[in-house]
């Protein structure tokens, strides 16, 4: 007998086959949730590392135990590098998380900001709008992956406790000072100390890469005592004896212990803000505007397109600065996108970086300029991309510009916009406290595609929210961008339950398209109708749904809007199937598969209706073929939600035909998938399906 066995902390990603031999061919079909890809978000380890051999031991010890380890120590001592490398030494199955905890421009992080990042990563397509909802995702997934989790720069105690993942997930908290809070969590405090003198002067000599002779040890040792043995400091010392072959650790160090230009209220943010200022004397004058200008961003990854427009240059010149500000160690590699690697400020270096940005540098004006046209540039891209990535027909026409050489369609524009996750909220926040109004709603309108495809609900009702209130107070917005903010405010709130305040939205906006007389406000006012009997539909209002729908059938029959009449189509199927006309529902829906043959998903959504409306009609093994073609269908689209709702509609069939077995396992099955899919109001409806199912029947009568 052969046995295979995988041991240790090995881990296996995908289905896996056992078998003697296989003649042809294996397709699987994944379900949802199942695709999946292990997150690697920890910075990158340093490659040069000195010393903490005992702060390495104690943290891998006490992670081994089970408890959290907050490391504590002031900003640049390490504790970032420290807490990577401990979690790198052991190879974790469900990956790595990591998210940074300190405040952006004065704003504190919520958790649900940092929750929607961390749940995708985890294989979840949708963020429930409800905190309670979330964690309690965040924790079943975490447990189910076991994931690494870092947290670094914390501040917010609360924000910390709700980000802790399930028990037995490895977990490491930097911050400033103790979190006392975390305590009853099971939190270890380890405090980050200065590296020693002799391992701080080797960790300067390494990373300088220059023959160092003996005699320059002492000045080597003056230097590092100068650093206060912080990293940080002995990094952008480095930097500096590297680029610089002339200078010497003697003349650095004379520099370095010069008397202080400001008082500083700490002695470490003392000695790192001196070194940033020593890093920051030796650049020209360009890279020295260039750092300036990134000072004045919020503290958000950048690529070489950005910092191009955020500083008025070219590309090229663009990312030639900022290969040499990180050969000065004044930028760090924070990801790859799309026009290639992206870039950031430490944390200790924005602030410092902002402070020259707002002095009479460059003064609070220019700073705002660089905002503006940062934004500006941003905005116009993602709706460059918004039009290429969404099959969606605007109610606002696109603004003129000219066209972009760098997106050729709509896979050039996803690779972009599914790059823009970390950059929505700062920078939209920035338009909106600097009163840039028309720049606030027209990202929200460009975000559409994204918003749609993320499904992350507390990003897409803060963002519409913004724009609502934005549009509001533009004088010169067209009707038009209010109309498509309301409606986009009024399907987030539809798809968490908030049907009333959905509703109010959605009147308000087929009001105005009522009164304005522009010729494209049909197009409007027919998508407002839509919307409306969507969501009366939803809210279980099938009989008030019909007028709306069959109103924006024929005005879009009347326009030509070959996808909208077939989008209603769906809808107005499913209404003709709670009000008993199922004859009329597979008509509409057969109409519909033949128009949408060119669209796979919302083909797939017809097809999935058909079964559904099937089962209701009395024919639930025809049903079951049906949604199980349905089924395949939304697997291959990777549509979890709807791979959910199927398993779901096929149980439904299988009760029908009464197969109880078949039918509970379906749902079971169902009510996994909507877990990992964080569809609060489909699990409520499943739960009721199961606890009917289980119910015993009751007596026969005698």
């Amino acid at each position: 007998m052969i046995t295979n066995t995988i041991g240790g902390r090995a881990h296996v990603a995908g289905p896996v086959f056992q078998a003697d031999s296989i003649h042809g061919g294996i397709h699987v079909h994944q379900g949802a949730g199942e695709l999946w890809v292990r997150p690697e978000q920890l910075p990158r380890t340093a490659p040069v590392f000195v010393d903490r051999d005992a702060e390495r031991r104690t943290v891998a010890e006490t992670l081994d135990a089970g408890r959290v380890v907050v490391l504590v120590g002031p900003d640049g001592v390490g504790r970032t590098a420290l807490a990577a490398r401990v979690l790198r030494e052991s190879d974790e199955p469900g990956g790595y998380l990591a998210a940074d905890l300190r405040p952006a421009a004065g704003l504190r992080l919520a958790a649900l900001d940092v929750l929607g990042g961390f749940l995708r990563a985890l294989g979840a397509p949708l963020v429930p709008s409800r905190l309670d909802e979330a964690l309690g995702l965040w924790r079943s997934l975490t447990a189910a992956r076991r994931p690494a989790v870092l947290l670094t720069g914390a501040q917010d105690e609360t924000l910390v406790g709700d980000l802790l993942p399930a028990a037995g997930c490895r977990t490491v908290v930097t911050a400033p000072t103790p979190l006392a809070c975390l305590v009853p969590h099971g939190a270890v405090h380890l405090d980050v100390g200065p590296l020693p003198a002799g391992e701080a002067a080797d960790l300067l000599a390494a990373l300088a890469a220059r023959d160092l002779g003996r005699g320059d040890r002492t000045d080597l040792l003056r230097l590092v005592e100068a650093c206060a043995g912080l990293p940080l400091a002995i990094g952008l010392a480095a930097a500096q004896l590297q680029l610089d072959p002339d200078l010497t650790p003697a003349a650095l160090a004379d520099t370095v212990t010069a008397p202080a230009t400001s008082r500083r209220p700490r002695p470490f943010e003392t000695v790192v803000n001196r070194a940033l200022d020593q890093a920051y004397s030796r650049l020209d004058d360009t890279l020295a505007g260039t750092y300036r200008a990134l000072g004045a961003l919020p503290p958000v990854p950048v690529d070489a397109a950005l910092l191009a427009a955020a500083t008025g240059t070219g590309v090229p010149a663009a990312a030639a600065h900022l290969a040499a500000l990180t050969r000065h160690r004044l930028l760090t590699h924070a990801d790859e996108g799309p026009g290639g690697p992206r870039y950031r400020l430490t944390g200790p270096g924005h602030d410092h970086a902002a402070h020259l940005a707002t002095t009479a540098l460059d003064g609070a004006e220019t700073t705002a300029s660089t905002v503006l046209r940062t934004v500006r540039w941003w905005v116009t891209t993602a709706e460059e991309t918004g039009a290429l990535a969404s099959a969606r027909r605007p109610l606002l026409r696109p603004e003129p510009g000219p066209a972009s050489s760098a997106f050729t369609g709509p896979a050039d524009a996803w690779a972009w916009m599914d790059t823009q996750d970390p950059l929505v909220r700062p920078l939209v926040d920035a338009a909106a406290r600097a009163g840039h109004h028309t720049l606030v709603w027209r990202a929200a309108i460009a975000l559409w595609p994204l918003v749609l495809r993320r499904r992350d609900y507390p990003l897409w009702l803060w963002l519409y929210g913004l724009a609502l209130d934005a549009v509001r107070q533009d004088v010169d917005a067209p009707p038009a961008a209010l109309r498509q903010t309301l409606n986009s405010l009024a399907i987030g709130l539809r798809a968490v339950g908030q049907h009333d305040e959905a509703l109010s939205l959605l009147h308000e906006a087929l009001a105005s398209a009522d009164s304005d007389p522009d010729p494209g406000a049909a197009l409007s006012r027919s998508q407002h109708l839509h919307d409306i009997g969507a969501t009366l539909h939803d809210a279980g209002r099938a009989t008030h749904a019909l007028g709306p729908l069959e109103k924006a059938l024929r005005l879009r029959q009347a326009l030509g809007y070959r996808r909208g009449v077939a989008l209603t189509r769906i809808v107005l199927a499913g209404v003709h199937a709670d009000l008993g006309a199922i004859r009329t529902a597979l008509a509409l829906l057969r109409q519909t598969r033949t128009a949408l043959a060119g669209e796979p998903l919302e083909a797939m959504r017809a097809l999935a209706w058909t079964g559904h409306v099937l089962t209701r009609a009395g024919h639930p093994l025809l049903a079951g073929q049906v949604l199980r073609y349905a089924q395949a269908d939304a697997e291959l689209l990777d549509s979890p939600l709807w791979s959910a709702r199927l398993l779901e509609w096929r149980g439904l069939a299988a009760q029908a035909d009464d197969r109880t077995a078949t039918a509970r396992r379906l749902l079971e099955v169902s009510l996994h998938a909507y877990t990992a899919a964080a569809s609060g109001s489909d699990i409520r409806q499943l739960t009721g399906h199961l606890e009917r199912l289980n119910r015993p029947p009751p007596p026969v009568p005698r």
